[in-house]
C-alpha cells in the first residue's frame, strides 16, 4: 500500500471513529480516551482493508473464470507450452486441431503432431518466441494420426510468471489454402487457354491468307483456285466450331440451352451420325466398329445435341488415336436406361487428369506443337447436354498408352404410336432478296453468292436505305443484320411490320448476336427467322425456301415459329 493510501486509510477510519463518539458525553479526560481512540481507528483500519481485498480478490476471480470462458471456448486454438515443448495448458479448439481429448494433451510433446518436414521449422519458431519480446508467427501443416492433415499458422507470444511459458493461437488455414490453390489453378487453365486459343484461331487464318493470295493470281477455274477455295472453305468451318464451342459451354453454364425434345430411336440416330464421320476416320486410318443391336431404344431427347454429343466423342477419339488404331461404339439397353459407349485404343488418359477431364479448358498434357490440340470444350460441352437430358456420362481408361471409354447412359421412353414422316421440300424457289448489311464485304460476299443461286438480290448498306430499297422493291425477303450503324437490326423489323405494303415480307435476322435473349429480341422485333454468323449458303436456301408456304398463310400465326 502507499504512502497516500495508507494516508487516505487512516482518515476514512478516523472518520468513522469521530462519528461514532460525536453522541458520546464527555466523561473522561481526553489524554485518557487517545489510546483506545488509536486502536480502535487501528482495527478500523484493518476492517477497511480486508474488505477492500475481499472485493478485489472477488473481482480477480471473477476475471479469471471469464478469461477462462473465454480460453475454453475461443474458436481459434490456444496452447500453453514450456520450455522443453510440452503442452501445459490447451483449449477445446486446440485439442480438437490436434485431433486429441483435451485431458490427454497435457504434458506431451507438440511434435508428434506436426507433419515430420514441418518438425524442424516448428522448433525454430518455438525458439524465437521464447526468445523474442515481440510476437512471432509461421505456417505449417498439422497431421495427427489417423486426421486429415490441416495447414495452420501459428502466432506465439512469451508468457510473464515464475516459469517460462510461451502462448500459441493456432489458426485453420486449409479452406484458405485450398481456395488459394484452386484459383492457382483457375488461372492457370485459363492462361493454357488463352494460349491455346491464339493457337486454334492462328492455325486457320493462316491458309486462309495463303488461299487468298492464290485466288488473286490464279487462274478462276484452274486447279490452283479450286484447291484454295477448298481449303478457305475448310478453315472456315474450323472457325466457326471453335466459337460455336465457346458459346456452347457458356450458355450450358448459364443454363441457356433449351432442347427441342422429341422422341428419338437412338439406334438409327447413332447409325446415320456414324455414316457421317465414318470417312474422317477411315482418312485418319482409323477402324470404326460399331455394335448397336436391333432392339429399338427410345429416348426423350434433342435429335441435334444427340448427334453433338456423339459428334464430340468421336472428334476426341479420332484426336488421340493413332492411325492404325480402332473405335468401337456401342448401343446397349436394360429396363431403365440405353448405354451408349464410344472405345478408342489411343493415348489413354493419366489418372490425375480422369477427375477434372470434364471441365471446361482441361485437357492432358500436351506437346508443344499441339498435333493433338484443341481448347478442352467438347467434353465438357458433352456432360452439359448429357445432364441437360437427365442422363449420366463417365470415362475409363487403363492409363496412358490404354485407350479411353466414354459412357453415356440416357433414360429410355416408350416407343411411339406411330412414327414420324420425313417431308421432303419442294423445288427449290427464286426470291426477290435484299440484303442489309453494314460490313461491305459481308453484304457483297452474300449478295454473289444468292446470285450464283439465281435469286434477284439488291443490298443496302444501313437500315434507313434499306427501308427505301424495300418500300421500291418489294421483296420477297429481307436478310438483316441485327448491330446496324444509326438504325439497328431490330427497329428495320419493327418498321416492316407497322408498314401496310411490307407485312408479309419474310424478314431473316443474320447476325452475330445469338444468345437466347437475342432471339427473343428478334421474335418480339418481328423476324421470321434467326441465322447466326456464319451460315451455311444450304442454311440460308432451305430458310429462303420456307418463305413461300409462309407468305401464304396468316403472318402473325406464323411468327412465333422462329427459333428461340
Amino acid at each position: 500500500m502507499t504512502s497516500m493510501e495508507h494516508v487516505d486509510l487512516r482518515r476514512r477510519a478516523e472518520k468513522r471513529v469521530e462519528d461514532r463518539e460525536a453522541g458520546r458525553s464527555e466523561q473522561a479526560d481526553q489524554d485518557a480516551l487517545r489510546l483506545p481512540h488509536e486502536q480502535e481507528v487501528h482495527e478500523l483500519e484493518l476492517e477497511i482493508q480486508d474488505e477492500e481485498l475481499r472485493a478485489a480478490r472477488l473481482e480477480v476471480e471473477v476475471g479469471l473464470e471469464r478469461y477462462s470462458e473465454i480460453f475454453d471456448l475461443a474458436p481459434v486454438g490456444y496452447l500453453v507450452i514450456g520450455e522443453d515443448e510440452r503442452i501445459v495448458d490447451s483449449n477445446l479448439a486446440g485439442a480438437r486441431l490436434l485431433g486429441a481429448e483435451r485431458s490427454g494433451l497435457l504434458g506431451q510433446r507438440v511434435d508428434p503432431f506436426v507433419r515430420e518436414v514441418d518438425r524442424p521449422a516448428f522448433a525454430r519458431f518455438v525458439a524465437q518466441v521464447f526468445n523474442s519480446p515481440a510476437p512471432e508467427s509461421c505456417e505449417l501443416s498439422l497431421a495427427p494420426e489417423g486426421a486429415l492433415l490441416r495447414e495452420v499458422r501459428l502466432a506465439g507470444v512469451s508468457l510473464a510468471g515464475t516459469q517460462r511459458t510461451v502462448l500459441i493461437a493456432i489458426e485453420d488455414v486449409t479452406a484458405r489454402k485450398c481456395a488459394e490453390g484452386a484459383l492457382r489453378d483457375e488461372i492457370r487453365h485459363k492462361d493454357e487457354f488463352l494460349a491455346a486459343l491464339s493457337h486454334e484461331l492462328r492455325n486457320p487464318l493462316a491458309p486462309i491468307r495463303n488461299s487468298l493470295y492464290v485466288l488473286e493470281r490464279a487462274a478462276p477455274e484452274g486447279q490452283q483456285a479450286h484447291r484454295a477455295q477448298a481449303v478457305i472453305d475448310r478453315q472456315v468451318g474450323h472457325l466457326t466450331h471453335i466459337v460455336d464451342d465457346l458459346l456452347e459451354v457458356t450458355r450450358i453454364a448459364r443454363g441457356k440451352i433449351r432442347l427441342q425434345l422429341s422422341r428419338v430411336e437412338l439406334g438409327e440416330l447413332v447409325r446415320s451420325a456414324l455414316d457421317d464421320y465414318r470417312p474422317g476416320l477411315e482418312a485418319a486410318g482409323i477402324a470404326l466398329e460399331a455394335r448397336l443391336g436391333s432392339e429399338p431404344c427410345w429416348v426423350d431427347a434433342d435429335a441435334t445435341r444427340l448427334v453433338q454429343i456423339l459428334g464430340n466423342l468421336l472428334a476426341n477419339a479420332l484426336k488421340f488415336t493413332p492411325r492404325g488404331g480402332k473405335v468401337e461404339v456401342d448401343l446397349l439397353r436394360d429396363r431403365e436406361a440405353v448405354t451408349l459407349s464410344v472405345r478408342d485404343t489411343g493415348v489413354g488418359i493419366p489418372p490425375e487428369i480422369r477427375p477434372t477431364l470434364f471441365q471446361p479448358f482441361v485437357q492432358a498434357p500436351q506437346a508443344s506443337d499441339r498435333t493433338q490440340g484443341g481448347l478442352g470444350l467438347g467434353l465438357a460441352t458433352v456432360k452439359g447436354l448429357v445432364e441437360l437430358h437427365g442422363g449420366t456420362v463417365k470415362v475409363f481408361s487403363e492409363g496412358v498408352g490404354r485407350g479411353a471409354e466414354f459412357t453415356v447412359r440416357l433414360p429410355l421412353a416408350a416407343a411411339p404410336e406411330r412414327a414420324a414422316v420425313t417431308v421432303h421440300q419442294g423445288d427449290r424457289r427464286h426470291h426477290r432478296v435484299l440484303v442489309i448489311e453494314d460490313n461491305p464485304d459481308a453484304a457483297d460476299s452474300l449478295r454473289d453468292a444468292l446470285l450464283l443461286s439465281g435469286h434477284d438480290v439488291q443490298v443496302a448498306y444501313d437500315g434507313p436505305t434499306g427501308l427505301d430499297m424495300a418500300m421500291d422493291s418489294r421483296p420477297d425477303a429481307v436478310i438483316c443484320d441485327i448491330g446496324l450503324p444509326g438504325m439497328d437490326g431490330y427497329e428495320v423489323a419493327r418498321t416492316i411490320r407497322r408498314t401496310e405494303a411490307l407485312k408479309a415480307t419474310y424478314v431473316v435476322a443474320l447476325t452475330g448476336y445469338a444468345l437466347p435473349e437475342d432471339l427473343r429480341r428478334a421474335r418480339e422485333s418481328g423476324f421470321d427467322r434467326h441465322v447466326a454468323k456464319p451460315p451455311t449458303m444450304e442454311k440460308l436456301e432451305q430458310i429462303l425456301a420456307e418463305a413461300p408456304s409462309l407468305m401464304g398463310a396468316d403472318v402473325a400465326e406464323s411468327r412465333p415459329h422462329l427459333p428461340g
